[in-house]
């Protein structure tokens, strides 16, 4: 049995805390990313040329948004699976490794001998081992799916606007004291603080990604608060994580920091009812 350090030193396998972390000058890696298997995380992954993806089910969530990937990948003629959020933590790809069960798999990776309830190291390592039979993703039949970001311009006083983004990692400086809403789970990835944001912003929003084991799904939102900054979490099957608009436009509010209670934020609010309160603020 390979020993997660083992793993981590071989050249051709990529253990990250998002998929936004892969190196993007690298093809055929063996990715384990702490990511939600949502659809822009798989054209992501594919873009990438991985030759093998393992992401977390983040709850599984609305419409299976969660899992998207697996089919996604499948149709790519890549293996693909998910950890079980009640196994290990969301946006920790350590985690992931250390307790990491299987929770779905594509008929590749079925092929290939991984079935569900398997540990993820045990799932990666058969991955490697079968390399050979791995069919890479010829690039004119990537799937055009992106991270979206949209600026929704509003007539606040304090002349704050909405920005919705797919993924947290477009956050820019200049997002600084507007309102931003996420479709990336609530998760620290890489259980590092330092990765909880890129900007000071007024008020964000990330889904909850079934909150899982440990409550890892909101452990970015007292993080948050430690900095000030208002967060909250949607419920994952109110809402498709990876989709920004998603979250805005039907998320309902399952997890809020003390910064944004202060702002009138509560549990069971639908997320765009208290943001339309803080844009008339």
């Amino acid at each position: 049995m390979t020993s997660n350090m083992d793993i981590q030193r071989m050249e051709n396998v990529a253990i990250v805390g998002s998929i936004t972390h892969m190196p993007t000058n690298r093809t055929g890696l063996h990715v384990c990313a702490g990511s939600h298997g949502g659809a822009q995380v798989a054209a992501h992954a594919l873009k990438c040329g991985v030759a093998s993806l393992i992401v977390h089910d983040a709850g599984i969530g609305l419409d299976a948004a969660g899992i998207a990937a697996v089919d996604i990948l499948q149709q790519h003629g890549v293996p693909c699976v998910t950890v079980d959020c009640r196994s290990a933590r969301i946006g920790d790809e350590d985690d992931m490794l250390a307790r990491g069960k299987i929770s779905h798999v594509n008929l590749i990776a079925e092929t290939l001998g991984v079935r569900r309830g398997d540990a993820a190291k045990e799932a990666l390592e058969t991955f490697v081992h079968a390399e050979s039979s791995v069919k890479q993703v010829e690039a004119e039949k990537l799937p055009e799916l992106s991270f979206r970001r949209d600026v929704i311009h509003s007539n606040s006083p304090s002349g704050r606007f909405v920005i919705t983004l797919d993924s947290a990692s477009s956050v820019r400086v200049e997002d600084e004291k507007h309102i931003v809403v996420t479709g990336s789970h609530g998760g620290l990835p890489g259980a590092d603080p330092s990765n909880a944001i890129k900007a000071p912003v007024y008020f964000i929003a990330f889904n909850d990604a079934g909150v899982g084991v440990d409550e890892a799904g909101t452990s970015r939102v007292p993080v948050l608060d430690q900095m000030h900054i208002a967060s909250v979490t949607v419920d994952a099957m109110t809402a498709h994580i990876g989709s920004g608009r998603s979250t805005y436009e039907t998320g309902i509010i399952s997890c809020v920091n003390l910064v944004a209670k202060n702002q009138g934020a509560e549990i069971g609010m639908p997320l765009r009812i208290h943001i339309d309160n803080l844009l008339m603020n």
